[in-house]
C-alpha cells in the first residue's frame, strides 16, 4: 500500500461530490470540532449524572447470555465502542433529549469516528431510558429492549462481534447507550484528529495504515455529511475521513469508513 497526494487530491475532489445528508458539511469544520470537543467534555463529566461502569459491564454479561440462548456467539468488549457510547449517554442527560442523532445531526457512526482514532467498522446504537421510582438493574434496561424487536434484533445480530455500553444515572433515572459492531480492520497507530498539511497526513497514513492486503484505504468526505452549498477556497481547512475500500460481491467497491479528522489549512 501506498499513500500518495493524489490519494489525498482525490479525497478533496469527493468532498464537492458528497450526497446531501443531514451532518454538516465537510467544509463547515466548526460544527464537527466543537461536537468532538462536546464529546471528549462527557467522557469526563458524564453530562452532570455518574457513570455506573460495573453496570455497563453487566449489560455486557446480560447480552451474551440472551445471544448464547439464540446460539449467538458472544460479543468482546470494545474501547472505542465504549467511549462512542459513554459520551453519548452523557450528552443525552447533559442536553436533555433522547435520540440517536444529536441536535447537530450527527449519528452513532459519526460519534464513534470522532472519538475512535484506529477502528476502520461502523456500529449500531441501541439506547433505553427508566426514569424515576426505584433504581433501574442492567436488568431492568435490557427489558426495555427485550421489549422492543427492532432492539432485541440489533442486540441479537450474528453478525456483530464486539459491543460496549455507556450507562449514566442521575436521581432515580438511568441512560443506557449500547453500540454493537463488526470492525473491519483497525490503524496500527491512532490517527491524530487535528492533521497539519497533506503531506503530513501522507506520512501519518503511510505508518499508521494496517489493513488486510484486499484493503485499500480512500480519503473522502465523511459518511453522512452534506454537500456544501457553495465552492469552498483552495486550501481552506476541511474534515476528512480515513475508510478502507474493498471489492463487494458483484463488481464495484464497498466503502467502509474509519477515522474523521480536520485536515488544517
Amino acid at each position: 500500500m501506498r499513500i500518495t497526494r493524489r490519494l489525498i487530491a482525490g479525497g478533496a475532489a469527493a468532498l464537492l461530490g458528497a450526497p446531501a445528508l443531514a451532518a454538516p458539511s465537510a467544509f463547515e469544520p466548526d460544527p464537527w470540532v466543537a461536537y468532538e470537543t462536546r464529546l471528549r467534555a462527557r467522557l469526563a463529566d458524564a453530562g452532570g449524572g455518574r457513570f455506573d461502569e460495573a453496570g455497563a459491564r453487566q449489560v455486557l454479561a446480560l447480552t451474551n447470555a440472551a445471544r448464547e440462548a439464540e446460539r449467538a456467539k458472544p460479543l468482546a468488549w470494545h474501547e472505542e465502542l465504549e467511549a462512542a457510547a459513554r459520551a453519548h449517554a452523557a450528552d443525552l442527560v447533559q442536553r436533555g433529549y433522547m435520540e440517536h442523532l444529536s441536535p447537530e445531526q450527527f449519528d452513532p457512526s459519526h460519534r464513534f469516528w470522532l472519538l475512535g482514532r484506529r477502528t476502520i467498522g461502523s456500529p449500531s446504537e441501541n439506547i433505553a431510558v427508566h426514569r424515576g421510582g426505584r433504581a433501574a438493574t442492567p436488568a431492568d434496561l435490557m427489558g426495555i429492549w427485550r421489549r422492543s424487536p427492532g432492539h432485541w434484533g440489533n442486540l441479537l445480530k450474528a453478525s456483530h462481534t464486539h459491543a460496549a455500553f455507556g450507562l449514566v444515572r442521575r436521581g432515580g433515572d438511568a441512560f443506557v447507550v449500547g453500540l454493537y459492531a463488526r470492525p473491519l480492520t483497525s490503524l496500527s497507530q491512532p490517527l491524530p484528529f487535528r492533521v497539519q498539511s497533506g503531506e503530513a497526513l501522507a506520512r501519518t497514513l503511510q505508518t499508521v495504515w494496517d489493513g488486510a492486503r484486499d484493503l485499500q484505504p480512500y480519503l473522502a468526505t465523511p459518511q453522512g455529511s452534506a454537500r456544501p452549498t457553495t465552492r469552498q477556497p483552495a486550501g481552506a481547512s476541511r474534515m476528512f475521513q480515513v475508510s478502507a475500500r474493498r471489492p463487494a460481491e458483484g463488481g464495484g467497491f464497498e466503502l467502509i469508513g474509519g477515522p474523521i479528522f480536520l485536515l488544517l489549512s
